[in-house]
This record gives C-alpha cells, sequence and structure tokens, in this order.
C-alpha cells in the first residue's frame, strides 16, 4: 500500500474563492484505466479512510481489503487488511463525530450473515466487523445509524420489504414489516435520533397507472406505531423518489420526485421487473454505470417532471403538493435535453401553473412533461427550510454510416448509432417550509459534462443567507452563489492544481467535491495523465486533492 501512495506537497496557490490555500496537497494512487475500486470518507480533523479490494487472495474465494487511515495532511498513519469474500460489496457510509460507519453486502448468502458492518474509530486506530442478515436476493435500499444500532432497509423480489436493525454491542437483532401489499418499494428509511423512532418511507405499484405512497412509523422495539397516508395524490403521477424527515413529535415533510405517467397497456405489468430491476438505483450508492453498448430504446429509468412534498402536523398526514420544474425560474435556460425542449409549447397562465390542481389532459401534453433523467439527492435542511436539489443528464449518440452492398454489388449506405455517454446539464435547486410550500427555486448549469459514469456531484455550501453550489468535472471546480430565487454571483471556474507543473489531464471520471473540515474541502475523482517531461509520460491515477474556501 505504502509503495502505492504519493503524498504530494503543491506550492501554487489560486487567487480565486476556492484556493489551495498555502501549502496545498494532492494524493494520487495509481489505478488502472477506466476503474473505479477506491472509496473513501472523510472523518473530520481525524483525516480519510481509504478502502479497497486489493489482489490478494486470502483463501478460498475470498480477497482482502485494505482500509486506510490518513491525517489531515494525507499522511498515512495506519491500515489494516480485511479477508472479505469476493462477491462483497460496498454500498453506503454513515459518519459521526467519532466514528465511520461502512456498510457491505455479501450478494452470495453466507451462513454468517450477508449484511457486514464496520465500525471504524480512527482515534483509536480500531475496526470491528458485525454482521446480520436479510433474505437471498434481496436488494439494499438504505442505511441508517443512530445509538450504535444499524438500521438496514431492503427490497425483495420474492417477498416483501423490510428492514432489520442489530446492535454493534449487544449483537440484539430486530426486524420491521413494513406491508402485506404485493407490489411494494422500499424508497427510504430515516431515524429520529431523539425519539429512537424508525420511519420507512414506502410505494405500492397497484397498476402501471396507479401508485400510492405511505410512510410507517415504528418504535425502537420494533412496534408499528402508525402509517401516514397521504391525501391528494393525482393518478398517473409516479412517485421516483422519496424521503421522510421527521422534525419533533408528530411532525415531519415528505418530498421527493414525481412525473407523469400516461401509459396505456393491457400486458400484465410486473411492477419489479419493470420498475426495480431495469433502471433504480438508490441513495446511497456513490455512483452507477451503464456499458458502452447502452441503448436508450431499451432504457426504462424513470423521467421526472417536479418536485413533490407533503407535511406531516400534529401526527396527520397532509396533502400532497406538487411542484413542476416548467413553473421554476430559467427552468427552459437549464434544460439542454432537446426532449425536454420540445414539450414547451406556451407560457403557464397562474392557474395552470399552481402546484395543488390536478392536471388535465392538455397539461400532460404541453408544457408539464419535461421527461428529466434526475440524479437525486438527499434532502438538506438550512434555517428551517428543506433544500431539494437533483442534477439532470441525458444519453448522447454519434451515427455513424457505413456502405453495404446488395447481392447484384449495388452499394448502398446504413446508418448506426453509437453511444457516447451521458451528458448533465444542469441542477435544480429549490427551498420548501415546513409546511411543504416552495419558497424559492434556482438551478445551476452543468456544462461539457458527458460521460459513461453517472454520480452525484453538485453540494451545497450555506453561508448565512446566501448557498454556494459547487461541483467538480473536467478539472475545475465550478461554483455559484444563490440567495433564494437570486443569482447572487454566476457560475465561475477555478481549476485544480496539478501535481506537476507540467502535467495535463486529457480524461476524467467521478469527479466529486465535499465538505471536509472547518474552510477546507476534498475533491477527489480518476484522472488520464499526460506529461511529456517525464520518461513514463502517462498515468492514470484516483486523486484527493485538499483544498480550502476563502
Amino acid at each position: 500500500m505504502k509503495k502505492l501512495l504519493i503524498i504530494i506537497f503543491l506550492i501554487t496557490t489560486s487567487a480565486a474563492s476556492w484556493a489551495q490555500s498555502s501549502n496545498p496537497l494532492r494524493l494520487e494512487i495509481p489505478a488502472p484505466t477506466g476503474s473505479d475500486p477506491f472509496n473513501y470518507v472523510a472523518a473530520g480533523k481525524y483525516g480519510i479512510c481509504i478502502f479497497f479490494p486489493t489482489v490478494n487472495e486470502t483463501g478460498k474465494d475470498s480477497i482482502s481489503w485494505s482500509f486506510m487511515m490518513t491525517d489531515d495532511q494525507l499522511k498515512e498513519k495506519w491500515h489494516k487488511l480485511v479477508p472479505l469474500h469476493k462477491d462483497v460489496t460496498y454500498l453506503k457510509s454513515v459518519s459521526t463525530k467519532d466514528a465511520v460507519y461502512l456498510l457491505f453486502h455479501d450478494t452470495k448468502q453466507s451462513d454468517d450473515g450477508n449484511i457486514i458492518v464496520f465500525m471504524i474509530i480512527p482515534r483509536l486506530q480500531v475496526i470491528t466487523e458485525h454482521r446480520g442478515s436479510i433474505p437471498d436476493k434481496a436488494e439494499v435500499v438504505d442505511f441508517e445509524i443512530t445509538d450504535n444500532i444499524a438500521y438496514i432497509g431492503y427490497n425483495s423480489r420474492k417477498g416483501q420489504p423490510g428492514i432489520i436493525g442489530f446492535s454493534l454491542v449487544t449483537g440484539e437483532k430486530q426486524k420491521y414489516d413494513i406491508t402485506t401489499e404485493k407490489d411494494a418499494l422500499l424508497l427510504d428509511i430515516s431515524v429520529d435520533t431523539a425519539r429512537h423512532d424508525i420511519f420507512a418511507t414506502y410505494k405500492v405499484q397497484y397498476s402501471s397507472t396507479r401508485n400510492h405512497i405511505y410512510v410507517n412509523q415504528y418504535n425502537s422495539p420494533g412496534t408499528l406505531v402508525k402509517t401516514f397516508d397521504f391525501t391528494e395524490q393525482v393518478e398517473k403521477k409516479n412517485f421516483n423518489s422519496a424521503q421522510y424527515i421527521p422534525r419533533n413529535e408528530g411532525n415531519g415533510i415528505l418530498a421527493g420526485t414525481y412525473g407523469f405517467n400516461v401509459t396505456n397497456t393491457r400486458r400484465q405489468y410486473d411492477y419489479y421487473d419493470n420498475y426495480y430491476n431495469r433502471y433504480y438505483y438508490n441513495y446511497y450508492s456513490p455512483y452507477y454505470s451503464r456499458q458502452s453498448d447502452y441503448d436508450a430504446n431499451e432504457d426504462k429509468t424513470p423521467v421526472s417532471d417536479g418536485y413533490f412534498t407533503a407535511a406531516v402536523n400534529n401526527g396527520t398526514a397532509g396533502k400532497i403538493k406538487y411542484s413542476n420544474f416548467s413553473g421554476f425560474n430559467n427552468a427552459y435556460k437549464y434544460i439542454t435535453d432537446p426532449n425536454a425542449l420540445r414539450v414547451k409549447s406556451r407560457p403557464l397562465k397562474k392557474k395552470e401553473a399552481s402546484t395543488e390542481s390536478e392536471p388535465t389532459v392538455t397539461d400532460i401534453e404541453n408544457d408539464k412533461t419535461l421527461n428529466l433523467r434526475l440524479i437525486t439527492h438527499e434532502i438538506l435542511v438550512n434555517n428551517g427550510q428543506f433544500i431539494i436539489a437533483s442534477e439532470a443528464y441525458s444519453p448522447e449518440y454519434h451515427t455513424n454510416t457505413q456502405m453495404s452492398y446488395d447481392y447484384y454489388g449495388r452499394a448502398f449506405p446504413s446508418s448506426y448509432q453509437v453511444f457516447d455517454g451521458f451528458r448533465y446539464s444542469h441542477a435544480f435547486v429549490a427551498g420548501f417550509d415546513s409546511s411543504g410550500n416552495m419558497v424559492w427555486n434556482n438551478g445551476m448549469e452543468m456544462r461539457d459534462i458527458i460521460t459513461k459514469y453517472l454520480n452525484r456531484k453538485l453540494n451545497c455550501l450555506f453561508e448565512n443567507d446566501e448557498i454556494i453550489l459547487y461541483y467538480n468535472a473536467n478539472n475545475k471546480i465550478a461554483f455559484k452563489t444563490i440567495k433564494g430565487s437570486t443569482i447572487v454571483e454566476n457560475t465561475t471556474y477555478t481549476t485544480l492544481a496539478p501535481k506537476r507543473t507540467n502535467d495535463q489531464p486529457y480524461d476524467e471520471y467521478l469527479g466529486t467535491i465535499e465538505h471536509w473540515y472547518d474552510d477546507y474541502f476534498i475533491a477527489t475523482g480518476y484522472q488520464t495523465i499526460r506529461n511529456n517531461y517525464l520518461e513514463s509520460n502517462k498515468r492514470n491515477v484516483f486523486y484527493i486533492s485538499k483544498m480550502a474556501f476563502r
């Protein structure tokens, strides 16, 4: 591991708001071209936990995972090798003040549990392993930790969704049943840390055009306390994502994305195959990828047209309110997908723009069905407002033409499309009050990003009453400052400082940037770098750059 790590102290400084500070840092780890083996979790001033599968075999069907902890200067403090089954997959992390929790899933049922939670305590240089079980072939939806109890929600192709909980101290286990309804899908779990209540957000798909959303509330022993059934659920509006945020006793807010479903089909509708297996991906996923033979005609990715919200007040579920993207400020300025732009027909009248009215057929066929593919984010809370963000993308192709010949030697052209990747276009950000009313909305352009890997890029930094939207792509940090619906500063860019002055990154993917601690941030990703001044003039790396925001 030590041979792989190169600690780089940079001496250049950026004069922009984003700076590499007076003594910036960059860490590089060699990575095979087109691979993505490295995972990391920021642990505040304790440093960064980096972990990945190695090539070392430790027995039959077992390989070693390397877990390394750096300090805040990206220097290695300690590392450990842990043998795991070859089919184990990393899913999600949860960080607290003193510990980092990592969730792994063994996709092949094992006798001692197919769910693995590692608890890492950086200051003690301790890593412990804890196991639980979900049904065979079930897929994990979400992962939460509170009071050293792990909660894992899952969906099952052959059975009903559910949640398991187990103590990382005593090993005591608890199961939470969701519903007996057929074609139910768990979307999210959340925990009220003050009252130790668990909430499960799920939907039931009654047909291809009818679905219904619910939230179950459980106490810590696993007893179902209440089911919230929200009103004003309009037929043909599909809930594509949803989260419930508990606020205090008997109060909370449900929010997510929705799209119109105008499918009229008489065929048998298999919800799990046609929805879950084809295109559903979870909040926890750091990224998900598509193969180069991607075919848009076979893509059943859910398309969205806006955000929805609903409040729970004094234990009573309210009505769902719909906020269509077509009514957002500068919506069509940000959207670049031709299919979405094609539906713009005329400005909305005030009555039509209401977020609470049921759409007519004309609404659905015209400017309300934007059909945006979205990467959704977890809901943020700031100054009593609930901030919802998502990033829009669309598949992109180029056409190749070649000559073919018939039996008589006559030439005729034939054309076919080649998938180039997914193009990010923009992000929609909106703030809602505790009643679920939209207070403001805004957006950010995401330019010149085309990739075969999709991952969340956008992040938010809250500075008093302003919000800085920022992301990392194409070796640059883009940032834009807004204040509600007002744009304070348009999008500007600052380039990531290289390891060497003559380094020239020419390919990158899975770029991210997130807050680390105090004024410091970490930008990460994979890059192919060329430097003609070196004997080995090309290298592929996973990098971590420490940056400061001034």
